[in-house]
Order: structure tokens, then C-alpha cells, then sequence
């Protein structure tokens, strides 16, 4: 499922996706807690490590894709 892209510019593409994806993460979830969190400290605590560890769900796929061996190498 590489397409017959090379792994070096599949690393490339997978670096940017990476970083805009988690850019745009990191934006969405400051803008659900600052609007739709109550003021507890138990609840922001609670989202904070929900939403730190999600974002590397997505990425675990990516970084899987980036990884995978050319043809000509196997």
C-alpha cells in the first residue's frame, strides 16, 4: 500500500502530515477546553491525559505506513 513511493519520500510526506496533523490537534484540543471544559481541576486533568495520548493513535498508523519496506529491498 506504498503506491510505489520510496520510503525516503514516503518519511518526507509523513513527517509534514505529522506535524500539521499534530499542529491542528494540539489547536483543537486547547479549543475544546477552553470552551466546553468546566473550571475543575479533576476534569481538565481527565481531557488533558485523554487527549495527550490519542493524537498517537492517527500517528501510529502513519509512522506504520512510513515504515514499510520498498519492494526492491525485500
Amino acid at each position: 500500500m506504498t503506491f510505489g513511493i520510496p520510503m525516503r519520500i514516503r518519511k518526507l510526506i509523513g513527517l509534514v502530515v505529522l506535524l500539521a496533523f499534530m499542529f491542528f490537534y494540539a489547536l483543537l484540543v486547547m479549543t475544546i477546553a477552553v470552551y466546553r471544559l468546566p473550571e475543575h481541576m479533576g476534569a481538565e486533568i481527565a481531557y488533558y491525559l485523554t487527549a495527550g495520548i490519542l493524537w498517537a493513535i492517527p500517528a501510529r498508523y502513519l509512522i506504520a505506513w512510513m515504515q514499510i519496506p520498498d519492494e526492491d529491498d525485500a
